[in-house]
């Protein structure tokens, strides 16, 4: 694994006031004077402007700001895996640029599912400063608003291993339900894999990975396909039928749905790994071809499996 040593500026600035000062004329302001931290960088925090036409509009766009660059910071210094499956089609710095443009998309939804993102939040800015602004030549009123948001070394270092112990875990993942599907051992095990992958398939922000990941959900997907039944006759009105899956004997706790042409009570059991059909075949004549048909309700299909019995 190879560490991504670039780092990242924690500032996003508005620009000097010289290149405003014959725009626009504040009218109204937080404080006599500015902060020192306003429009500068400091370590140890992250100091985020905008300018918009209201003050919460404002202050909303700098905490997105202050997430976008805390991701950054994190994306820019993780070590991402040199699995096989990454290096077909991209390095390391390309992974990068795919997690920033994936989690710093306006309105992403992924970068809010990080844990370490949740907890950005405006209780948690050590100052602010605002400007009431009017545009000199429209007369146009604009709010710009900063804030100045703790962001230390020791946090930083702690959200990296906890981004990385979380993409290894994700990745790890995958890897085990792409072994384990050539072992599954119920019908019912094929969804439940499924479910087990979907925060894998959400979480991936590269695009190598996440193919990969849905890639292995859909072989899942496909399994029931591979399901066939076969039975055989266990003494008078009974029988006995077991599901296969590329001829391997797997169990259902689902019990097929019976029909038939002429026998009544009938009934389907668990027996051991497979399945007991018994049914009443009093009313069932010599001379017609007597059946009991199943249909097991499998993920995304049906399966039916009809067989045959005589009346003496």
């Amino acid at each position: 694994m190879k560490r991504i040593g670039i780092t990242v500026a924690l500032l996003f600035c508005m620009g000097t006031g010289s290149l405003f000062a014959q725009a626009y004329k504040v009218v109204e302001k937080s404080d006599k004077k500015a902060p020192v931290w306003y429009e500068s960088a400091e370590s140890g925090y992250i100091v985020a402007s905008a300018e918009t036409g209201s003050m919460e509009e404002a202050r909303q766009q700098c905490l997105e700001s202050v997430k976008r660059q805390i991701i950054q910071a994190v994306a820019q210094n993780v070590e991402f895996s040199d699995s096989h499956i990454v290096k077909q089609t991209s390095g390391n710095g390309d992974r990068i640029t795919e997690f920033v443009d994936q989690y710093m998309a306006e309105g992403s939804t992924r970068a809010a599912s990080l844990p370490f993102i949740k907890g950005i939040s405006l209780s948690k800015v050590d100052g602010s400063y605002w400007e009431k602004r009017r545009d000199k030549k429209s007369g146009k009123i604009t709010y710009a608003y900063a804030i100045r948001y703790p962001f230390p070394e020791s946090e930083h270092k702690a959200l990296v291993r906890q981004f990385e112990e979380q993409d290894r875990a994700m990745e790890d993942l995958i890897k085990k339900m792409e072994e384990h599907i050539s072992d599954i051992s119920s019908v019912e095990e094929i969804d439940q894999c499924i479910t087990k992958m979907r925060p894998a398939v959400e979480y991936f922000f590269d695009k190598t990975r996440r193919e990969w990941a849905e890639g292995v959900v859909q072989n899942y997907r496909k399994l029931p396909t591979f399901i066939t039944a076969e039975g055989k006759s266990d003494g008078k009105d009974a029988y006995i039928v077991s599901l296969f899956i590329k001829g391997k004997k797997i169990t259902t706790a689902a019990m097929p749905k019976l029909t038939s042409n002429c026998a009544s009570q009938l009934k389907a059991v668990p027996c051991g790994e497979d399945i007991l059909i018994t049914y009443n075949s009093e009313d069932c004549l010599e001379d017609e071809e007597n059946f009991v048909e199943l249909t097991f309700k499998m993920p995304g299909k049906s399966l039916k499996h009809k067989f045959y019995f005589q009346v003496k």
